[in-house]
């Protein structure tokens, strides 16, 4: 992933991603594209046992009280902040190491992520 991030960081990135890749509601089948789409327009998302918050979030009730700039990942009780280009390549990187979920439309989110975040300057 990035090699600023320790292992433990990136397993909790790791399994907030997964877990939103594989959690799913009748409406959809997986929460992924919803939490990545919802980065692009600077929201967080959050199920049950994972979360990416973003500092950026208008409504500041999704901000938790450790997120101060940048976003942060949730898995379970443990939480990774990231400055945002970080987070962005940490969330391309995972996504670039899992062949098996690629799919036209995450492809376009996450190069619209890459693109947010880069113009941004953040």
């Amino acid at each position: 992933m990035n090699t600023n991030i320790s292992s433990s960081q990136e397993n909790i990135i790791h399994n907030c991603l997964l877990d939103l890749l594989e959690s799913s509601s009748s409406n959809d089948s997986s929460f992924l594209p919803k939490a990545l789409q919802s980065l692009l327009h600077s929201e967080g998302f959050g199920i049950e046992m994972s979360g990416i918050y973003i500092s950026t979030d208008a409504d500041r009730e999704n901000i938790p009280a450790y997120l101060t700039k940048g976003i942060a990942f949730e898995f379970m009780d443990s939480h990774v902040t990231l400055p945002f280009r970080d987070a962005i390549a940490c969330i391309t990187n995972w996504y670039n190491h899992h062949d098996e979920i690629k799919n036209p439309e995450l492809d376009k989110i996450i190069e619209d992520l890459k693109i947010k975040f880069s113009q941004q300057g953040l």
